[in-house]
């Protein structure tokens, strides 16, 4: 009870800051700040944290890698389709991806019933090409991205599941993996747009403030929840943000909420109602 509870607020966090972002005109300077603001935090805490092992170092310079590749994937991706489209996409992919890694290399013990409500939650994600979701199609050029971006997260929360496993300090290993994975965002805009970072952060720390805290406290979250149960579990109830990010798509961004985009919120909780009975 208590990992799924701390999933799900995991899962109102992200949300939260992905509706941040795509609400920005400026998610490269967004997604910078909100590094800074992790990066400043990494910094005071490495004091106060153990080493990592070396067993865990390549889990989460692997972790880190892919990260990245995700943060730049997420920039193209916002820019040319709605959050209640994208999100919902990329975010459904990912339960595939760690149930299959699961399953393939970590021989984790997983029942029939899990595994049917883990399989419903990108078949929700899928009911959103329909169409759209009620809103405008997304352009068939960028599935190719939104389906890397959904292998990035289900890799990097996969490598993160099995470093957790093999030390058991959520807190310790998300200083160190923000140490080794914060600093490329701000550098790119502190070389390529430094005037309007400088100009951002006058002007919207509060943004940058907000949106950092959001990752922080959501990354810290779903580090515990794998630490207590199920990494594909975890993997796979995290994704119930895709209803809150299609609500405040709604709600905030003025998008549409069409019948697929029922559809998909409605196997999403049922795929987690299954899960959890």
């Amino acid at each position: 009870m208590l990992a799924t509870s701390l999933v799900l607020v995991a899962a109102l966090l992200h949300a939260t800051w992905n509706t941040l972002i795509k609400f920005s005109g400026e998610r490269l300077l967004v997604i910078a700040s909100m590094d800074v603001v992790a990066l400043v935090f990494a910094i005071i805490m490495v004091a106060f944290v153990e080493v990592p092992p070396a067993e865990v170092w390549p889990w989460m310079l692997a972790s880190a890698v892919f990260e990245l590749f995700y943060r730049f994937l997420l920039i193209q991706a916002y820019r040319v389709g709605d959050l209640g489209l994208v999100y919902p996409l990329m975010r459904g992919m990912s339960p595939l991806v760690v149930l299959a890694l699961t399953l393939t290399f970590a021989g984790e013990a997983l029942s029939s019933q899990q595994i049917i409500g883990i399989l419903l939650i990108p078949c929700g994600m899928a009911c959103l090409l329909w169409h759209g979701g009620g809103g405008d199609r997304l352009p068939w050029s960028m599935l190719p991205v939104v389906a890397l971006i959904g292998l990035c997260i289900g890799c990097y929360t996969w490598l993160d599941g099995q470093a957790i496993r093999l030390w058991s300090q959520p807190l310790d290993y998300l200083v160190w993996l923000t140490l080794v994975s914060a600093w490329p965002f701000p550098l790119l805009a502190g070389l390529a747009r430094r005037a309007p970072f400088i100009l951002f952060w006058r002007l919207q720390w509060r943004l940058g403030l907000a949106v950092g805290f959001c990752v922080l406290f959501s990354y810290a979250l779903v580090l515990w929840a794998m630490q207590l149960g199920s990494v594909a579990e975890t993997a796979a109830l995290r994704e119930v943000s895709v209803i809150l990010v299609v609500l405040f798509g709604m709600r905030y961004l003025k998008e549409p909420f069409g019948g697929p985009r029922l559809l998909a919120c409605a196997l999403v909780l049922i795929g987690m109602l299954i899960m959890k009975l």
